[in-house]
């Protein structure tokens, strides 16, 4: 028979007891926060999303803001917003300390949206870019990025862009005609839809003096060199190659 001490068991009880560490607080004094200087732009579709799924079914209170010493909000922005125009209020848990550092490490650990999910939310917003870019990945099944590659800038800014709300396809006749290229190639390379060689497509629309119909009339008796490249450039490299078989005189350099 085991004989155990209640009061021991009382004392280790005592021992485990769990301890208030930070306090709720509510208000609807929205003036007293402010934004932290370095802190993610509020996403607009992200606070349309949430603005839908409160009305529905609030459970903010459940998920309070964090805030420092100085009521700048750490983590928590959209749903404050929110809870502005909704006339709700702003349920808030206050640290002292905290500052860019932990709102990047949140950001960082929070989850991320996948692209399709932008474009999804803006189209439904009647944003007109997001559409056509949505009917496009429907009807080609090509990859995001590649049809960025061929419709919108080189600035290497279109991921951002796109999440921002602020996509802009602004290069719609290169994007249509390296996607007939590509249903061209789709005859004589397997390959026809990777990414690299789509960017390499790309780059060759920008070439002065390239002719696609001369390549095509030069692949059909060359189609066994084409092979899989780990890089645009090396595809580049190879459909030079290809391009400048038996050429007489200067050959069109690619890169």
């Amino acid at each position: 028979m085991f004989n155990i001490s209640t009061g021991a068991m009382a004392k280790t009880s005592t021992h485990l007891q769990d301890k208030e560490v930070n306090q709720v607080y509510k208000t609807k004094d929205y003036s007293k926060f402010k934004s932290k200087d370095g802190n993610r732009n509020l996403n607009e579709l992200h606070l349309k999303r949430l603005t839908e799924s409160v009305k529905e079914n609030d459970l903010l209170h459940a998920n309070p803001i964090l805030v420092n010493q100085k009521y700048e909000i750490i983590d928590g922005q959209h749903r404050f917003n929110v809870c502005r125009n909704l006339g709700k209020a702003v349920h808030y848990i206050k640290v002292k300390g905290l500052g860019l550092s932990e709102i990047q490490i949140l950001n960082a650990n929070s989850k991320n949206w996948k692209a399709q999910d932008y474009i999804d939310g803006y189209c439904s917003m009647g944003i007109s870019e997001y559409c056509y870019l949505n009917k496009l990945l429907k009807e080609t099944k090509l990859g995001v990025s590649m049809l960025l590659s061929m419709y919108a800038s080189d600035d290497g800014e279109n991921s951002i862009k796109l999440k921002n709300g602020e996509l802009v396809l602004n290069n719609k006749t290169r994007g249509a005609i390296v996607l007939q290229w590509l249903n061209d190639w789709n005859l004589f390379y397997d390959g026809f839809n990777r990414r690299s060689f789509v960017r390499a497509l790309v780059n060759l629309y920008s070439i002065k003096g390239y002719s696609h119909d001369k390549m095509m009339q030069k692949i059909k008796y060359q189609s066994a060199k084409l092979v899989d490249c780990t890089n645009t450039k090396t595809y580049l490299a190879l459909l030079e190659e290809i391009y400048n078989f038996k050429e007489r005189g200067e050959k069109l350099r690619f890169f």
